[in-house]
């Protein structure tokens, strides 16, 4: 059993740091980043786990940003995390700046002792910890017409760069008003890749080419991509768009994005993914 997992892991590592057979001979680079910081470590979406991530060499790092009831821009998933990290039962677009800042830790016991006293960030807050040479993925979770101004000003205020923050979501007509305002910014759509009871899923490569079109956006994430093929992904990729998918947890979720052959990949464990396999990357099996 044992030398069965030992050679499923290699393979794992070998379908991405060989990759020639599927690359025509090239190399195939992969660009990963952490999704709200390292969340299996630190809770999510805090300073603190966004730090993190960043010090554990994370080149990207995304982020979930809500409106709060009086419009300051918060960071934090949705209600489900509210719940079962921080306690609350409630939407935080229906609650303050302040209501959001003094909530604690549901159960600081599932972390190190020192993020006991974490505390939901604004997005000032985080920029603050942001190197500057590193990039910043914004997904809007809820969106106004002051959304756009407050974040440039945010990136401003900290010296960051417009090409270092990239702007995302599910809500195609979001990431479109944002592009309209701040044209110079990259803007992503991400979709879920979900097949319905009839089998199908919700966009052709050709309808979400359109629909990112339409958008003005520069990239595409997908999600359930077990759901989708290489030809999916080249289809997008020779539309002009780079191509990234969520959530990529385990070097067998590696190798299949190294099939797909996509542009880059969001996971939860991204520094024990990475160091995992750099372990075995150089191993040579026979």
């Amino acid at each position: 059993m044992k030398k069965t997992i030992i050679l499923a892991v290699a393979g794992a590592a070998l379908a991405l740091a060989g990759c020639n057979d599927m690359c025509g001979g090239q190399k195939h680079t992969l660009y990963m980043h952490a999704h709200r910081g390292e969340p299996s470590l630190a809770p999510q979406n805090t300073r603190e786990s966004i730090k993190l991530a960043f010090d554990l060499g994370a080149r990207m790092i995304e982020t979930d940003c809500h409106l709060t009831k009086e419009g300051q821009i918060i960071i934090v998933h949705a209600k489900k995390e509210m719940k079962n990290v921080w306690g609350m039962n409630k939407d935080p677009k229906d609650l303050t700046l302040d209501e959001l800042k003094n909530t604690k830790l549901a159960h600081p016991e599932n972390y190190d002792a020192k993020y006991a006293n974490c505390r939901m960030p604004t997005l000032e807050e985080l920029f603050a910890v942001m190197p500057k040479d590193k990039k910043f993925e914004v997904e809007i979770k809820t969106y106004g017409p002051e959304f756009a101004k407050k974040l440039d000003d945010a990136r401003a205020k900290y010296g960051l760069k417009r090409e270092n923050i990239y702007i995302t979501s599910f809500q195609g007509d979001a990431v479109k008003d944002f592009k309209k305002q701040y044209p110079d910014y990259t803007t992503l759509f991400i979709v879920h890749m979900k097949k319905d009871k009839e089998g199908k899923l919700p966009y052709t490569a050709e309808s979400l080419i359109a629909k990112a079109k339409d958008l003005g956006v520069e990239q595409v994430a997908l999600g359930g991509y077990r759901n989708v093929d290489r030809e999916f992904v080249k289809k997008l990729q020779d539309a002009g768009f780079v191509v990234g998918i969520w959530q990529v947890e385990n070097l067998d979720d590696l190798a299949y994005a190294a099939k797909l052959k996509v542009d880059r990949i969001c996971s939860n464990f991204a520094s024990k993914l990475r160091d995992e396999y750099n372990t075995i990357k150089n191993l040579e099996l026979k």
